[in-house]
């Protein structure tokens, strides 16, 4: 492969951002990958900043493992269905057990959540 900028000269490496072969005189290392210009190393420290933020909201890679947002609404929403599901069938004196079943599924699903991301922290 060539450089992109210097069509003679053989390519030790690729843009990050853009994807295009550079020289040794193009290349600017960043610490996170090569880029090409200015604009390339601004848009990959955007790009580092969204990673980290990602991170933090997981929990990935952190000494404080915390549960992440949607799992907590996962958790509020199977509360809440299954509260009021509960309260009109034993209370109302309804038979519709409709929102008892979305509650457990919300439940379910934030509990397997839970786990999932348990394993990705105890892998960390």
């Amino acid at each position: 492969m060539k450089c992109f900028t210097h069509t003679t000269d053989d390519a030790i490496g690729i843009c990050k951002i853009c994807a295009k072969g550079l020289c040794m005189p193009c290349t600017t290392d960043t610490g996170s990958g090569l880029v090409c210009s200015e604009s390339c190393a601004a848009e990959l420290a955007d790009l580092d900043e969204i990673m980290r933020k990602n991170k933090v909201l997981l929990g990935i890679g952190s000494a404080r493992k915390s549960i992440p947002t949607g799992l907590l609404m996962f958790f509020f929403f199977g509360v809440m269905f299954t509260g009021f599901g509960l309260y009109f069938a034993l209370v109302k004196g309804r038979e519709d057990y409709f929102l008892v079943l979305m509650g457990l599924g919300f439940l379910v699903i934030g509990g397997i959540g839970w786990w999932r991301n348990r394993k990705i922290n105890l892998s960390c």
